[in-house]
C-alpha cells in the first residue's frame, strides 16, 4: 500500500510545455528548431543542444538531447539496474465536471528514485486538437532531523548486514585470487552520466504542484527522484508511449508511490481544463 498524506485544496492552471519551464524536473525532447518558434519569448531560453550533420548531409544529428541517469549505486540493496524499454499504452483519463468546467483531480505521485524515465509518445500528431497528454511534476520537499519517525521512510532503509569476511572481499577483486566464476565488476558505462544526483527524500511539494500540457512532437524525461503523476492523456484517443529508465526489479527502489488524500473540507488537488478535454494553451502576459 503506498504513503497516505493529506492533499490541500489546491487547483492547478495548465502551463504549455517548454524547456525553460519543465527544466527543475527534467528535460523537453523536441525539435529546437520547431520548439524556438512556438517558445514564449518572455521566458529565459536554455542553451541549443550541439548540431552535426549526418546520413551523408541528409539529416541534422542533435547530440545529448536528454540525460539518461543510472544512480542504482546508491540504492540499498545494492543490485544492479539495467537499461529497461517498455510500452505503455495509455487511455484517456475520466474527468470530473466543476462548475461548468473540466477538472483531473490527482489522487496519486510517484518518483522513481534512482533512474530518470523517458516518455516517447508515438503516433500522434504535434496539429491533432482531439488528443495531448498531462505532464503533472513536484518538487521535492526538504526532509527534516526526525520527520516521519512514525511512518515509513520515503527512501527504502537497507536491512543491516554482516561483516564481509576477507574470501568474500577477495572473491570480488579482480581477477579472483581464488575462482574465476565471479565476474569482473560492471564498467562504469552504467553510471549516471548527469552530474547532479537524484532529488532528496523529501515528499512532494503539494503547494508547488504544476501541470504542463504536452503535444505529439514532445517527449518527456522525468528526472530522477522527480515526484510526477501517472501518464495523463486527454481527449478521444490512446497514446502509445515508449518509455526508457534503468532498474533493477526492487520494488521500492524503482517506484515509490503517495496517495494524496482529500479530507471533508479539502477538495484535494485538481487541475483545471476549462470547459474542453483538450485546448490550446495560450502564453499569458506577465503583466
Amino acid at each position: 500500500m503506498p504513503l497516505s498524506i493529506p492533499a490541500p485544496s489546491r487547483h492547478i492552471q495548465i502551463e504549455p510545455l517548454t524547456a525553460s519551464s519543465f527544466a527543475p524536473f527534467g528535460t523537453v525532447v523536441e525539435n529546437p528548431v520547431r520548439s524556438a518558434a512556438q517558445n514564449d519569448p518572455r521566458q529565459p531560453s536554455l542553451a541549443a543542444p550541439d548540431v552535426v550533420s549526418a546520413n551523408q548531409g541528409t539529416a541534422l544529428k542533435y547530440l545529448d538531447v536528454t540525460h539518461m541517469t543510472n544512480f542504482y549505486d546508491l540504492a540499498p540493496s545494492g543490485k544492479p539496474a539495467k537499461a529497461v524499454m517498455n510500452m505503455f499504452v495509455c487511455s484517456p483519463r475520466k474527468l470530473r465536471n466543476a462548475n461548468g468546467d473540466q477538472v483531473f483531480d490527482v489522487s496519486i505521485l510517484e518518483r522513481h528514485p534512482f533512474t530518470s524515465q523517458t516518455f516517447v509518445p508515438m503516433g500522434l500528431s504535434q496539429s491533432d486538437p482531439s488528443t495531448q497528454y498531462l505532464v503533472i511534476v513536484a518538487p521535492t520537499l526538504p526532509t527534516a532531523s526526525g520527520q516521519g519517525a512514525n511512518r515509513p521512510a520515503p527512501y527504502p532503509t537497507p536491512e543491516p548486514r554482516r561483516r564481509r569476511s576477507i574470501r568474500d572481499i577477495f572473491s570480488r577483486a579482480r581477477p579472483s585470487p581464488f575462482t574465476n566464476e565471479v565476474s569482473a565488476p560492471s564498467s562504469g558505462s552504467s553510471k549516471a552520466t548527469d552530474t547532479h544526483g537524484p532529488k532528496g527524500a523529501g515528499l512532494p511539494d503539494l503547494s508547488n504542484i504544476r501541470a504542463f500540457i504536452a503535444k505529439g512532437h514532445q517527449a518527456v524525461t522525468y528526472g530522477a527522484g522527480t515526484w510526477h503523476a501517472p501518464m495523463c492523456v486527454l481527449g478521444t484517443d490512446d497514446i502509445d508511449f515508449v518509455v526508457v529508465q534503468f532498474a533493477n526489479s526492487v520494488g521500492l527502489e524503482d517506484c515509490q508511490e503517495v496517495e494524496l488524500k482529500a479530507s471533508e473540507r479539502s477538495e484535494g488537488v485538481s487541475v483545471l481544463l476549462g470547459d474542453g478535454a483538450v485546448m490550446e494553451v495560450p502564453f499569458k502576459s506577465k503583466l
